[in-house]
């Protein structure tokens, strides 16, 4: 089929139907020009040509405005939270995990056997344990970007180009939250640290171990019941390890303070 087209008044043509199409897929014919080929009574708007609907369908959702779907970040981490109630979620996420791994930790050397008490009189022992920790923390990081303390609050790592952080860097990280923001966990350093930390992030915006160009946080919005798990589950988990380790520390107790007996359990 051939087709004429009136354009700027002047009849020009014909044409292929495949020509015409290509045409107003580009922008150059408009709905408004007349067309018309053989069969037909009258001039019609090229926009009523059956012959044209898909072409005209293509043309529109060529120019039609592109609508950027809300990025991952956006869906995840509704309003900005505030530097206080960040800092605090990061904070208690950080002692969930550190509180768990411990109590889990020293509960199964018991139940297996070991004789706890010696290798917490061990100097090495507690710097052991968090090593392990820090491959354990590095490894979660690395494959599901959150820890358990972190899955719970709401709080998510990941590299700045938006995927996971390499295993190498999930291992420095981890390496330098335990050295700089837990003090090694040493009694006098763990505060200094801890008070250090808070300063720095809320005068520089990250912290000593992040930075905007390496890792960035994601904080989904937080509902209540949240807390009440955080609550429940800590609670649950550092008691049932308390009656799990309560024989071990008694003799802990007597050896370190044998002339203060009112420190023993109850």
């Amino acid at each position: 089929m051939r087709i004429w087209i009136i354009i700027d008044g002047e009849k020009t043509g014909p044409f292929d139907i495949a020509q015409v199409a290509r045409r107003i897929e580009s922008g150059e014919l408009s709905g408004e020009h007349h067309g018309w080929s053989e069969g037909m009574k009258e001039w019609q708007p090229l926009s009523s040509m059956p012959q044209f609907v898909d072409a005209f369908a293509i043309r529109k959702e060529s120019t039609a405005p592109t609508v950027q779907p809300p990025s991952a970040e956006s869906e995840i981490s509704g309003p900005p939270v505030p530097m206080t109630a960040m800092l605090l979620r990061r904070f208690f996420a950080r002692w969930f995990d550190m509180a768990i791994w411990s109590s889990l930790f020293m509960s199964v050397l018991v139940l297996s056997g070991a004789d706890l008490k010696n290798l917490l009189m061990n100097f090495g022992f507690n710097y052991s344990m968090m090593l392990v920790w820090i491959i354990l923390e590095a490894s979660m990081m690395h494959l599901w970007r959150t820890t358990p303390g972190k899955a719970l609050l709401g709080i998510r790592v990941r590299s700045a180009d938006e995927g996971n952080l390499s295993l190498g860097r999930s291992l420095l990280r981890s390496l330098r939250v335990y050295l700089m923001g837990m003090g090694m966990s040493h009694v006098i350093l763990m505060p200094l640290c801890h008070a250090f930390s808070w300063w720095f992030v809320r005068k520089h915006g990250a912290a000593l171990w992040d930075g905007p160009a390496v890792t960035r946080l994601e904080f989904r919005p937080l509902a209540p019941w949240r807390w009440l798990v955080y609550v429940i589950v800590l609670f649950l988990i550092v008691n049932a390890a308390g009656m799990i380790l309560e024989p071990v520390s008694r003799e802990l107790i007597k050896e370190l303070f044998p002339n203060n007996p009112e420190l023993l359990p109850k």
